[in-house]
């Protein structure tokens, strides 16, 4: 019995075949990747600080209490 592998298929010759337009695409796309690259990496590479508060209302309209316990001993 013949195993038949990836190895010994043949690839159609036009789907081997370089083009002027296909080297384009690759150039195009990988200049993209690197500039999206680039990008998510200056993002993930910045300081950022984000503090914010939001009180919800509840369904009666009063507001939600919310105490904070502050010891001088945390200040120094």
């Amino acid at each position: 019995m013949h195993k038949v592998s990836t190895f010994t298929l043949k690839i159609p010759r036009d789907l081997t075949e370089a083009s002027l337009s296909g080297a384009g695409l690759s150039i195009v796309a990988a200049l993209a990747m690197i500039f999206l690259f680039g990008m998510e990496l200056s993002t993930y590479l910045a300081v950022t600080t984000n503090t914010s508060v939001i009180v919800h209302n509840s369904s009666d309209g009063d507001f939600l209490r919310i105490d904070f316990n502050v010891r001088r001993v945390d200040l120094l």
